[in-house]
């Protein structure tokens, strides 16, 4: 691609020449001839050599430095790496070597690959596309474009929406844990009865487990981004637009408003709900409701600022400790001269 079409397609300026072909993006450690890099920081660019092409601020291009200027590279970053990136095509059709039940309904327009099975009642819609090993349970749905990658189980009942992209290994609708515990007569299985209904645009990792409802649903919301080797328990209500992180797990019954943010290895407790556009911080574990638009972090989650204080002074505890035994110490020893 030159440099004069990636402008027109970025709605960018071209600086330098306009023939110039770049044959895919580059990394920002290790810049090469040819290959794109998108910068919006200025330290980053003075790390780049003249002769690697850029897309940057409107402005940073001079020097004899060369590439496409744009408003906002950052913005941008996906638009340039989907103009480079491999596009695999999956032809229409079940692959023989698929079991289809014939109670179930295919759209013509779908990919079933091999070794998928696709039970009674399901139904998997125009455009989508079920890779190798797939399972698709009774009374699913899959809907239109939506890509499954390979051995992804959705179990019975799991409504699964539109544009939807699930990564491999992730298993949808496997029963929530829950039991009456009897630690004398044995546990006894709670029946789980719900399902699992996931909106559009959502994307969901790679090993991600979200179990059915207990009564009722569980749910994702529309054009939520769950990252890989996160549990979402029974009966869990997340709302649209959230991000979810690595090795989070939401308890059963929490809530997440809309657009609520989980850092990684973060955790709800069961029956608590996290307000609209709140934050929690890695490793932060909330037990209690959360307003909206709070940042929290810590266990249990309090204010951000409130717990960088408390390990600020926290960190000041060896020496404190260091000066009180001194100050005992020269006690000890005033109160020994004076009975003398």
């Amino acid at each position: 691609m030159t440099l004069a079409d990636l402008a027109q397609r970025l709605r960018g300026e071209a600086i330098g020449p306009q023939d110039y072909v770049v044959e895919g993006v580059g990394t920002l450690e290790a810049p090469e001839e040819g290959r794109l890099c998108v910068v919006w920081e200025r330290a980053l660019l003075e790390r780049m050599a003249p002769s690697v092409p850029l897309v940057a601020p409107v402005g940073w291009l001079d020097g004899g430095r060369f590439g496409v200027e744009v408003g906002d590279p950052r913005t941008l970053f996906p638009d340039v790496l989907a103009l480079f990136r491999e596009k695999v095509s999956f032809p229409a059709g079940i692959d023989p070597r698929a079991v289809v039940s014939p109670g179930a309904r295919v759209d013509e327009g779908a990919h079933v690959g091999p070794l998928c099975v696709v039970e009674e009642g399901a139904v998997v819609e125009e455009g989508a596309v079920l890779e190798a090993l797939v399972y698709v349970g009774r009374g699913s749905v899959v809907g239109r474009r939506t890509h499954v990658e390979p051995q992804v189980s959705f179990y019975r009942g799991t409504i699964v929406g539109d544009d939807v992209l699930v990564h491999g290994g992730t298993v949808v609708g496997s029963d929530g844990f829950g039991f009456v515990v009897d630690f004398d007569g044995g546990h006894r299985k709670i029946p789980q009865t719900g399902a699992v209904r996931i909106g559009d645009d959502v994307e969901i990792g790679a090993c991600v487990t979200i179990d059915r409802g207990t009564v009722g649903d569980t749910v994702i919301g529309d054009g939520t981004k769950i990252d890989d080797h996160v549990h979402v328990g029974h009966n869990a209500k997340v709302g649209p637009r959230c991000v979810i992180v690595a090795q989070t797990g939401l308890s059963g019954s929490c809530v997440l408003e809309e657009g609520v943010a989980m850092a990684a290895r973060s955790g709800v407790r069961d029956h608590v709900r996290v307000g609209a556009r709140a934050q929690v911080a890695a490793l932060g574990g909330v037990i209690r409701d959360v307003a909206p638009g709070a940042v929290v972090s810590g266990f249990p989650a309090r204010d951000h600022r409130e717990h960088l204080r408390e390990e600020a002074a926290l960190s000041k505890l060896p020496e404190l400790l260091r000066r009180v035994r001194h100050l005992e110490a020269r006690l000890a020893a005033l109160e020994g001269e004076g009975t003398e």
